[in-house]
């Protein structure tokens, strides 16, 4: 489902409200989901609304019920976005991993910025280990 424009009939989000409850920032949001930062911060002042796949990918992250977010769908809070969080900073302090990488666009003939595919990669795979060791 593509990105809608706000308008009438269109249920607004508590994205942001939910986000920050959970102790995330809408940089981990954006690097979780790979999206573009703006397109986080469009979502969170309820310029435009996250695909239903992207809404699950937030509820999922932040481990709330999508009716947080928008419907409901059962999920407890582990702390998951809190040590997402951590591990990101740490990652990007310690270890000097960037949130964004330039890449070549092959379409517009152009370098662009793209979130870094190694820090996405760690972070999966430290959300991965975290669910195993609360399961």
């Amino acid at each position: 489902m593509p990105r809608r424009k706000n308008s009438v009939g269109i249920q607004k989000n508590k994205i942001k409200e939910v986000t920050k409850v959970a102790g995330a920032s809408q940089r981990l949001v954006a690097l979780m989901l790979d999206v573009n930062y703006t397109t986080v911060s469009s979502w969170n002042s309820n310029t435009t609304q996250p695909s239903e796949e992207n809404l699950d990918q937030i509820g999922e992250l932040l481990q709330r019920d999508n009716r947080d977010l928008l419907e409901p769908q059962g999920r407890v809070d582990t702390g998951l976005a809190k040590a997402l969080e951590q591990e990101l900073r740490r990652l990007h302090k310690e270890e000097g991993i960037p949130y964004e990488v330039e890449k070549f666009d092959k379409k517009k003939g152009v370098k662009v910025k793209v979130n870094n595919p190694e820090l996405m990669k760690r972070l999966r795979e430290f959300a991965e280990g975290y669910k195993k060791l609360k399961a």
